[in-house]
């Protein structure tokens, strides 16, 4: 490890923190999921700190980890299990309580702030239907404000492919919004690693 590093892993933290945790956010939807990966990453920085090239930004070499992280990460799991509220707890018995039934009553402040949260929850909604290629990108331009050479950098792709993703995405995004798009259903065919058929 080069002589500095400690304290510049420190100041990669306090600076870049936050919007590596929003970023992973907006990849993974899952607080934990995104603590682990955003330490992960950290934790990679720190040792390969050999490997870092001090002429390119340090942001930019940290967000690139944490994305080939997700996407290791997506390959090993491509689906998580889930359970539907509506779900039977006991499906042999008749008339078994469901799932929503044994859940805690919820606070009534936390009930207020999600009414006023059903906008930005209708966005982050569509933001979960794009592919993780038109996600990150608006996420990393429109959400962390990078620039499209930074981005470029990041997803390891041409700045001309970085502005069609983005144009896409937003087209795409602008129509799920507007309910052009089936609620629960897919925009278009995929195929494996978001290529269109």
């Amino acid at each position: 490890m080069h002589a500095g590093a400690p304290e510049r892993m420190r100041v990669l933290i306090q600076k870049y923190g936050t919007r590596a945790f929003r970023f992973a956010y907006h990849l993974t939807r899952n607080v934990e999921e995104s603590r682990d990966l955003v330490s992960e990453a950290f934790a990679r920085v720190l040792v390969h700190w050999d490997q870092y090239d001090p002429s390119r930004p340090l942001e930019n070499w940290f967000f690139a980890i944490l994305r080939h992280l997700f996407l290791d990460a997506a390959k090993r799991f491509e689906r998580r299990a889930s359970v539907s509220l509506d779900a039977p707890i006991a499906p042999w018995m008749e008339n078994s309580p469901c799932v929503a039934d044994r859940l805690e009553a919820l606070e009534e402040g936390l009930l207020e702030r999600l009414e006023r949260e059903e906008c930005a929850e209708l966005v982050r909604s569509a933001l979960d239907r794009l592919p993780w290629e038109y996600r990150s990108v608006l996420v990393l331009c429109d959400i962390e404000g990078m620039k499209y050479e930074e981005i470029s950098w990041v997803l390891s792709c041409p700045i001309g492919t970085v502005r069609s993703r983005l144009s896409r995405a937003r087209s795409v995004l602008r129509k799920i919004l507007e309910g052009a798009i089936a609620p629960n259903g897919p925009f278009f065919p995929m195929t494996r690693e978001g290529e269109k058929t």
